[in-house]
Parts: structure tokens; C-alpha cells; sequence
């Protein structure tokens, strides 16, 4: 029975061990390198989001100042944090609509009567805004705005535009 016992092989308890550390380092390698990734994905989807915010709010902005008929705030060549506006008439209604821009805490809304949410309340068109000023930066034709908008927490995302209102 001896010479049975003796021909099979198997690891020993050292062998068992050292095999386990490597293991073990190995893990915790590629569990940092995981947590790593986890981060510069959530930074990157962040960024991103803010980045598309800013643009998006800009474009809306944009759109309705280079159609405007009339800019009720600001009136004078300060800067400020509110933006109002007058559309030309629209044709379907033969009404102009009066459009408002306001930063309230870190949320941009637009009070636009054409596209308010039920009950009239005003929509967001960007969250998490850390700045937003309107300059209008002359009184006389052609008019300019220079609007600039921060979105953003950890790297904040600025962007500014200058508009030249094509019916003002």
C-alpha cells in the first residue's frame, strides 16, 4: 500500500499559500484599478452633461434674442441675471409672447407661455448653474447681448456668446 500512497502528487500547504497571496495582490490590483475607472467615468458623464446644458440653454437664448422685437430686461448696458424678451407676433395667433430667463438658486428656467409645463410654471432648461449673466452692450442699432452661463460643480463648464439681435 506504501508505494500507492507515495506515486501521488498534490501541493503542499506552502504551495497552497503562495498561491493565494498572488491571488489576493492580484485582486486588489485590479479592484483599484476598477474603483479608478468607476471615478474618471462618472467625472467624463458629468462634464458631459454639464457641457450639453450650457449649449443647449445658449442655443434656446440665442434663438429667441436674434428673432426678438424688444428687450425688457436688462434695460440698461448692466449686467444681470434675468433676461427678458419680446417675440415678433406670431403668425398662428397674431399675439407677440413675452419670454423671461432667470436663474433662481442653481436652476435656469424659461418662462416661455408657448411651452410653460400645466399650471403655467416655468420650464428648466438647465440645473445645476452656478452663474448666469444677460449684458446688453449697446442701446442703439444694431444691438448686442453678451450672455454667459456656468454649469457645473466639481469643473465647472463656462460658456458666453455674443448676439447680435437681428431685428433691434
Amino acid at each position: 500500500m506504501r508505494p500507492l500512497l507515495k506515486s501521488q502528487s498534490g501541493f503542499t500547504l506552502v504551495e497552497l499559500l503562495v498561491s493565494l497571496v498572488i491571488i489576493a495582490i492580484l485582486s486588489v490590483a485590479v479592484s483599484t484599478m476598477l474603483v479608478g475607472a468607476a471615478k474618471t467615468n462618472l467625472f467624463v458623464l458629468n462634464e458631459t452633461d454639464a457641457v450639453s446644458q450650457a449649449e443647449n440653454a445658449l442655443r434656446r437664448i440665442m434663438h429667441n434674442l436674434r428673432t426678438a422685437s424688444a428687450i425688457s430686461a436688462p434695460a440698461t448696458m448692466t449686467s444681470s441675471s434675468t433676461l427678458t424678451l419680446v417675440t415678433q407676433t406670431d403668425p398662428a395667433t397674431g399675439n407677440p409672447y413675452t419670454i423671461t430667463y432667470t436663474l433662481t438658486g442653481t436652476t435656469l428656467t424659461e418662462s416661455d407661455p408657448r411651452y410653460n409645463t400645466s399650471g403655467g410654471s416655468p420650464n428648466t432648461i438647465a440645473s445645476n448653474v452656478s452663474a448666469f449673466s444677460v449684458t446688453r452692450n449697446s442701446l442703439s442699432s444694431p444691438q448686442t447681448v453678451t450672455v454667459m452661463i456656468t454649469v457645473g460643480t466639481a469643473a465647472p463648464v463656462s460658456r458666453s456668446v455674443t448676439i447680435y439681435c437681428r431685428n433691434l
